[in-house]
């Protein structure tokens, strides 16, 4: 069965105040998203897509080259132009449009069923081991891997998290908070959604078209989110989204401060020295 993970780096870090996605980490000395891509490769994906910006190519060329030939990597480029059909903006944006944006870039390329992640989160090897099972039991159905919002929280700042309502083991909204921290309590017990998502290639008709929708009405400081993409799929009875309770302690890098708490973790786990040989 052939698999894609796909991951998102095209961020820009404003947080981290560097390239977040490209920092050497943990025991193998890798990127963060290297961990995913072995634990992606021994679950049984064949095939990785990495989103990045054109301008910050060559670093993640170091990233492919250091996989080698474990799994075929492709590239593929986020910038303002794609899918706007040449439409003309009144204002001056230089942010990326967003993580659902950011996923249709693949449309092109991207013809199996696939999970989704951040470059900048770490999800464990069970996450993948159960995205694959999930596919080979349902292959045309959806999913997410979330993980309790106490769980994935910096000491070190806000973040943004989904908010995930489920019954009977089904997604039944998501709805984005920013600016979160653990003082948040009324969500201590929620499940929060960390962009880990099972989907079908349709998936990209979808998005396509409520893009376009979204550059007819958006105002300048707005992104179109992969969460808000998905409760549009809910609330409409599009698809359905089975949840899957991650059985993983989350780990992430959003801020320069949370880089040390992230490696001494990652360093307790068994991966070895040299992850790629």
């Amino acid at each position: 069965m052939k698999t894609t993970l796909i991951i998102m780096a095209a961020g820009k870090s404003n947080r981290f105040r560097s390239l977040k996605q490209t920092e050497i980490i943990g025991p193998s000395d890798v990127t963060l998203m290297e961990y995913s891509i072995f634990d992606a490769v021994n679950a049984g994906f064949t095939n990785v897509i990495i989103i990045i910006r054109k301008e910050i190519a060559s670093y993640f060329q170091i990233i492919k080259a250091r996989v080698g030939e474990s799994i075929n990597i492709q590239f593929v480029y986020q910038d303002l132009e794609q899918f706007t059909k040449n439409k003309k903006l009144n204002y001056f944006r230089e942010k990326p449009w967003g993580t659902a944006h950011a996923l249709l870039c693949c449309k092109n390329i991207c013809k199996t069923a696939f999970v989704v992640i951040n470059a900048d989160d770490f999800y464990g090897k069970s996450s993948f081991e159960d995205a694959i099972q999930f596919f080979k039991i349902e292959d045309r159905s959806y999913f997410i891997i979330p993980f309790l919002f106490q769980n994935t929280l910096s000491e070190n700042g806000m973040v943004n998290r989904g908010i995930c309502k489920v019954e009977n083991n089904l997604l039944t909204n998501i709805e984005e908070k920013r600016s979160l921290t653990k003082y948040n309590v009324e969500f201590e017990n929620s499940a929060v959604s960390m962009n880990f998502w099972g989907f079908q290639p349709c998936i990209f008709t979808y998005i396509e078209h409520l893009f376009e929708s979204f550059l007819a009405n958006h105002n300048p400081s707005d992104e179109f989110f992969l969460s808000e993409v998905v409760d549009h799929i809910i609330k409409n009875n599009i698809e359905k989204f089975k949840v899957i309770q991650s059985k993983e302690q989350w780990h992430g890098i959003t801020y320069k401060e949370d880089k040390i708490h992230t490696h001494n973790a990652l360093c307790k786990l068994q991966y070895p020295k040299d992850l790629w040989n």
